[in-house]
Formats: structure tokens, C-alpha cells, sequence
């Protein structure tokens, strides 16, 4: 009874925690689940336990909050000046770029560091520190900012469960070595040397032994390791590359075996493995997602040693608690939720057979995985129960032989070639058909969808099946409501200086994307400042909104004209994404930025070329430029023109003004209601007279903030006045979207929160 009293009242100081750090409807609704749940089981000891954990639990929540609340609001800095301590492993390099965190010297804080590093010499300095440092620099201080895309990576809410609110970008400073004074700050900084040395010894490691044996063995995933192991984030397998209770027990493991064999005694053999699980947690990185597994095995060891055993609810518990203590935040992050839903169903599954446990974690984890990652392969409960054991007796060990053996290089090649042998059977089973992309889930569905999976094997055979039939339905409706919207939508991306607008009509009749952005480089670099592990936005923002919204092919790419800036990702949608058509000006087929962006990635891609009049199937807009052949430039830009949910829609590129006054001339009647201000907002665009005759009521920017070539330009901005029209700009709003149904939309801007009703003229 006390057991399950406490468990209940854990669940109820992390939800009490949920809605202080972030009140919101799912918190909301988590506590009242869990009151309800309490007010079944209220007993003297469930009171007891409320009152004597409760209610410092909630001093603590309410304090820590606050406090967090108050870091968040330091101003941003110019020029400031600061010091602090950085640890060697977190330091990230890629090309010319340095990355980690850093603690600041005048208040404790914690924040996200990046530098510019200027020489070889210096990247190659960066890369052997095996030091602790500490710095004092020139630097601009600022808050990590939000995201500025529907349902794009939250780094401003991620960062705030690491209580870390601000990043700093160094102008110039300096670092020096230091060493502590006090004893356990010394041992410490030790371990985190020696982490460190273990990283950089790991990198000289053949591929794709490195990656592996950073993950498994130090804890660390390498800036590699999702880019040249796909299949892992496609089939689910991320758990076992996360320094989690899967490497705890594993180390345990081992270390018990080897004293076994030493005749260690049994209380002995307790503290040396308490001792070791310590030292493992601060050398792996001090990470919060492995203080649960460090209680359970210390509590563990506490058996080995001879004192009572505890419950495995209670140690549930202990670990929940001690996590939430080390960082409240954990469970607002992917990898806390995975952990401690996973662990909290093996609770339960003691008369469960090896399938129906994988089954009911699958079940558990699909809507907390696909709530955040939009996809879900259908071969991943499978492959997750071939790759547990086979990772336990064949993988792990080959990575530590594979490690410990790197002065040997046929035992490292030998090593290297078991793994890539499990590593490409997995990336080849990931290009199997089944890759579901689901989309996102609302936080009510992924409530449900979890809870009804807790059901799945319980004991009572009718509440199984129901909750068995009841989960596939609601699965199967979630499938076919992302697949097929009722409303449609026009959505300007904020890709920065750039251009990509989404097209997608009601039920996916038809999905067409206008160019895909690309950030163009201006000068040449080295080889040195090369980055090899930057992602691109188009991969990052347009891939990622379309598996958000359910789409996983998209009808026409079309590309305006052959300017970077608009088909320089355009491999990347290629690449992630099914595209039927490829829609380009007449002529640019010939060009080399075709022969080098696009040829290369087109796959069963079918290109067409296109000029004014050309009708093209399933393209919601029709094509009123480019009048003849060209060479793909401004000049020659695709302009589409039509009537999406009620508003007549104009695009065009970067159409300079002599092409709009042409397209004018042609179309002497047609109006236009929202307008997309070509070439980012410059001048060379947007001819006053055309604008005049069109009568827009709104006008549409995609600019990037503080361009060098000051778009929108003032010229534009009188143009827009005088006609009176409503401006929304991707520089202030983000991205921005016109959502409707038949006749009747409303934008929708991510930043601000603003709204704005239109309603169709006709």
C-alpha cells in the first residue's frame, strides 16, 4: 500500500511541477489525471507522504521557477564583458565554428558559447584541449531566440530545461588553463578530462566504429552519428545510443562478472560498484536523462551490500524524484519522457511475455516519438527486438574490444567491420517501404493515444481488447485527418534571405512547393572553415513542416529562376521528399546552376520547362511568366497567378518591374488580393503603377533580418503605404500563413501571435 502511495504521489509532485514551470492545457490535464487517480487511492500514507514530500517539492518548483523566470529576462548585451569556465568535453567544432557551454564567473549562469575561430592553428589547438579553461571576452550576450517556423525545433524551450536562457557570441578573448583547489572540484575536473581524452581518442577511430564507441562508451553523440547512420532516427533506435540504464546495466554488469571472478566480496564488490556508477555519471557528461538509471543501480548496490530490499515502484519513485531535483525540466525534453515512460510500464509487465513487452513499449512510445518527430516506421518494433539482444551480446562488446584495442589495428578493423556490418543492415532496412509520416499529433490525441496504450495488456481480457480496438481506431483516424485536412493553406517560410512558399488545397488534392531557399556564401573559405555537419533550413524548416502537416511527396517543386537563394536546397527536398515535377522557366535546363543544384538528385523526377499559358496538372496557379525563353534569370522568374480559398494570390520571384508591367499589359483585368513583393522587397521590384492597377489589400515580404542589402527597401515600403495595403514581412512575423476553407481564410503569423481575418471579395 505505501509503495503505491508513493508512487502516485511522485506522479503528482511532477505534474504539480509541470504546470509551474509551464501552465498549459497538457499540464493541466496530466494533474487532474493524476488527482483523480489520487482520490481513488487516499489512505494516511498517502497523505503522510504528500505532506512531508509535497510541500518542499513546491517550495523548491515555485523558487527554481522564479528564478528561472529572472535569468530569462536579463537584457541582452553589446560588447559585454565576461569570464567563465568551459569543460574540454563540450566543446563542439565545426569548420570555423567553435560551440559549448560555458559557466559565467559573475553569476553561475549557464550559456550557450560560439566563437570564430581564425586560423588553422587555432581550430587545431581547440580540437587537442584536454584542459579546463577559463576565458575572458568581448562578447555579444543575448536571449536564445524562439523559433520563428510553425513547428519548428524549440532550441529557446529546450535550452530553458537545461537552465540555460542566453548564448553568447565572443568578439575576442582569451583562455588560459586552470586547475581547482578544492579536492572534489579537482576530481571532477578530472573526469572531465579524461572524457575528454576519450572523445578525441574515439574520433581517430575508423567510421563506423567512432560514432559508435562515443555513444556507447563515453556517452556522447558525435556530430556524425545521426548523418552517417540514418537508419537510427528512422527506425527508433536513438534509445540505445543514449547513455541511459541500458549502459548503466551494462557497466554493472561487468564490473560484477570481473570481481566475481576475483572473489571480491559480495558487500565489497556493493561499494566499488557504487563507487564507479559516480565516477561513470560525471565522466559521461553529468547528463540529467542518466540520473535515474545512477539511482536505481546505487540503490542496487544497496541490496548487494546487505541493507533491505526496496520495492521496484519505490525506486521508480526515488529515481523520479532525484531526477526532477537535478533538473525539473527533464520531462519536458524527449529523452525524460522516453525514459521514464518506458521504465514505468516495465513496472507492470512482470507476466508479459519478451513480444507483448516490445509491443506495449512500441504502443507506449509512438505518440511521445511521433508527437516531436512527425514519422514512424512500421518495421520498428521489429527491428527493436533483434537489435536489443544482438546490441547486447555482439555490439557493445565489439565496441569496447574495438576501443580499448585502437594500438592494434587488425583488432580494430576486425571490430570495425561487425559493426558496419549491423550499421548498414540498419540503414538498409530503414529504406524499406513502411516510413510512415504520420505528422504532428495534438497534445490531446497524444495524451489518449498513451494512456489507451498503458491498457493494452492489462490482466482484464475485454478492457485489453477494447483498449486494443480503441487504440487503432483513434491511430487510424489520426492517419487519415493529417492525410486529408479539410482546409488548405499559402505559407511563406522564414528561411532568412531567401524564398519558399508552400501551396497545399484542401484534402492534399494537390501539394506544390515555390522554391526551396538556400543561404548563399559570400567569399571563398579553406577547406579548414568548412562545415560538414551544418544542417541546411531547407532540411531543417521546409522537411520538417511537411512531415508536421502529413505530406510526404509534393506534386510540383517549382523553381522561379537559378538564383541560390531560391534552388539552393532544393537538393534536400530531393532527397527527403517524393517530387513528381520539377517547374522551371524555359532555358534553365541549359544553365550550370541546373547541371550542378538539381540534375544530379532528380531520381524518376520528371522536369518541365515552362513559359506563360502552359497548363500544368495539379498546379493551383497558373503560369504568367516568363513570354518566351531564357537564361533563368531575374528577368525570367516563373510568376503564377490565381485564386486560392477565395483571395486571387499573384507570386513571382525576383520579377523586376519591367516584367510586371508586362504580365500587366497582358492581363489588363486581372486584381490581385495577395500580393508576394518579388525579389525580397527591393526596389527593382514592385512597380508602383502595377501595384496601383492590381489594388492588393495585402502585401507579403521574405526578407532575412538585417540583409546586407537592406530588402524590404524604402521605396517598397512607400509603395505599400500609399496603396494602403496590410504588410506582413517574415523578418518581424516569421513565417506566415494563409489558412482556409472554401471561400474563407485567416493569416496566421508565428511571431507576435497576430492575427488577421480575410475574407474573400467575391
Amino acid at each position: 500500500m505505501i509503495n503505491r502511495s508513493f508512487l502516485i504521489v511522485s506522479l503528482l509532485i511532477a505534474t504539480v511541477g509541470g504546470c509551474i514551470y509551464r501552465f498549459n492545457s497538457v499540464t493541466i490535464v496530466l494533474l487532474v489525471l493524476v488527482i483523480v487517480i489520487s482520490c481513488f487511492n487516499l489512505n494516511k500514507w498517502f497523505m503522510m507522504i504528500v505532506i512531508i514530500l509535497g510541500t518542499p517539492f513546491l517550495l523548491y518548483f515555485i523558487h527554481d521557477a522564479h528564478e528561472l523566470r529572472i535569468q530569462s529576462l536579463e537584457p541582452d548585451q553589446e560588447s559585454a564583458q565576461i569570464s567563465g569556465v568551459i569543460l574540454p568535453d563540450e566543446i563542439t567544432i565545426d569548420g570555423d565554428n567553435l560551440m559549448t557551454n560555458a559557466r559565467l564567473d559573475v553569476n553561475k549562469h549557464i550559456v550557450r558559447l560560439y566563437a570564430k575561430l581564425t586560423s588553422e592553428s587555432e581550430k587545431q589547438a581547440w580540437l587537442s584541449e584536454k584542459n579546463i579553461v577559463h576565458f575572458e571576452a568581448t562578447s555579444d550576450l543575448s536571449r536564445i531566440k524562439p523559433p520563428t517556423n510553425f513547428n519548428q525545433f524549440d532550441a529557446q524551450r529546450y535550452y530553458e530545461t537545461k537552465h540555460i536562457t542566453h548564448q553568447v557570441t565572443i568578439k575576442s578573448w582569451q583562455v588560459k588553463p586552470i586547475n581547482s583547489k578544492k579536492i572534489w572540484q579537482k576530481c571532477r575536473y578530472q573526469l572531465h578530462i579524461w572524457h575528454a581524452q576519450g572523445i578525441q581518442n574515439a574520433a581517430k577511430l575508423p567510421q563506423p566504429l567512432s560514432d559508435y564507441a562515443q555513444a556507447l562508451i563515453l556517452g556522447t553523440a558525435s556530430q556524425s552519428l545521426y548523418g552517417n547512420n540514418p537508419g537510427v532516427q528512422t527506425l527508433g533506435l536513438i534509445h540505445l545510443f543514449s547513455v541511459s540504464g541500458f549502459h548503466v546495466s551494462y557497466v554493472l554488469m561487468l564490473l560484477m562478472a570481473v570481481l566475481r571472478r576475483l572473489y571480491v566480496p559480495q558487500e565489497v564488490s556493493a561499494w566499488l560498484g557504487a563507487l564507479l556508477l559516480v565516477n561513470y555519471f560525471v565522466f559521461a557528461g553529468e547528463p540529467a536523462v542518466l540520473v535515474r538509471a545512477l539511482i536505481a543501480g546505487l540503490i542496487m548496490m544497496t541490496r548487494l551490500a546487505g541493507c533491505r530490499r526496496i520495492p521496484i515502484e519505490s525506486v521508480w519513485a526515488v529515481s523520479l524524484l532525484g531526477s526532477l531535483i537535478y533538473e525539473p525540466g527533464i520531462l519536458f525534453t524527449l529523452g525524460g519522457q522516453l525514459s521514464f515512460a518506458m521504465t514505468f510500464c516495465l513496472l507492470f509487465t512482470t507476466k508479459l511475455n519478451f513480444w507483448q513487452v516490445n509491443l506495449l513499449l512500441s504502443a507506449v512510445s509512438l505518440p511521445l516519438i511521433v508527437s516531436q518527430q512527425y514519422t514512424w516506421h512500421v518495421l520498428q518494433t521489429f527491428v527493436n527486438f533483434a537489435a536489443i539482444p544482438i546490441f547486447s551480446v555482439v555490439i557493445v562488446p565489439a565496441v569496447i574490444v574495438g576501443f580499448i584495442g585502437q594500438t592494434v589495428p587488425f583488432v580494430t578493423h576486425l571490430m570495425n567491420s561487425i559493426i558496419g556490418l549491423f550499421a548498414h543492415s540498419v540503414d538498409f532496412i530503414a529504406t524499406l517501404p513502411g516510413n510512415l509520416i504520420i505528422g504532428k499529433l495534438s497534445w490531446f490525441v497524444s495524451i489518449i493515444l498513451f494512456l489507451v496504450a498503458l491498457l493494452l495488456f492489462v490482466t482484464e481480457k475485454k478492457i485489453a481488447q477494447v483498449a486494443r480496438v480503441s487504440w487503432i481506431t483513434l491511430l487510424g483516424s489520426v492517419l487519415l485527418w493529417t492525410r486529408f485536412p479539410v482546409h488548405g493553406e499559402f505559407s511563406i517560410f522564414d528561411i532568412g534571405q531567401g524564398d519558399a512558399t508552400l501551396i497545399c488545397e484542401p484534402f492534399k488534392r494537390s501539394v506544390t512547393l515555390i522554391d526551396t531557399g538556400g543561404q548563399v556564401m559570400f567569399g571563398s573559405k579553406q577547406k579548414w572553415q568548412e562545415q560538414a555537419f551544418q544542417r541546411t533550413k531547407g532540411e531543417t524548416v521546409i522537411v520538417n513542416y511537411l512531415h508536421s502537416q502529413g505530406i510526404s511527396h509534393i506534386d510540383n517543386l517549382v523553381l522561379t529562376h537559378q538564383d541560390f537563394d531560391h534552388i539552393g536546397d532544393a537538393k534536400i527536398i530531393l532527397q527527403k521528399i517524393r517530387v513528381n515535377h520539377i517547374i522551371i522557366p524555359a532555358g534553365m535546363a541549359e544553365q550550370q546552376a541546373f547541371a550542378k543544384e538539381i540534375k544530379p538528385y532528380l531520381k524518376k523526377t520528371h522536369v518541365i520547362e515552362v513559359t506563360q499559358g502552359m497548363m500544368i496538372p495539379k498546379m493551383p496557379l497558373h503560369i504568367v511568366h516568363p513570354f518566351q525563353v531564357g537564361k533563368a534569370e531575374n528577368e525570367d522568374s516563373i510568376a503564377l497567378y490565381g485564386n486560392i480559398g477565395g483571395q486571387n494570390i499573384f507570386t513571382a520571384g525576383d520579377l523586376n518591374q519591367a516584367g510586371e508591367s508586362a504580365i500587366a499589359a497582358k492581363y489588363p483585368n486581372m486584381r490581385v488580393d495577395i500580393l508576394k513583393l518579388g525579389h525580397h522587397g527591393s526596389k527593382t521590384s514592385s512597380n508602383p503603377t502595377v501595384i496601383k492597377q492590381w489594388q492588393p489589400k495585402v502585401g507579403i515580404v521574405s526578407a532575412g533580418r538585417n540583409n546586407r542589402y537592406h530588402h524590404p527597401h524604402m521605396e517598397t515600403l512607400k509603395t505599400i503605404q500609399d496603396q494602403q495595403m496590410t504588410l506582413f514581412n517574415t523578418q518581424t512575423h516569421g513565417m506566415i500563413r494563409y489558412n482556409y476553407t472554401r471561400k474563407k481564410g485567416q493569416f496566421e503569423v508565428k511571431l507576435n501571435h497576430e492575427l488577421a481575418t480575410t475574407t474573400t471579395t467575391n
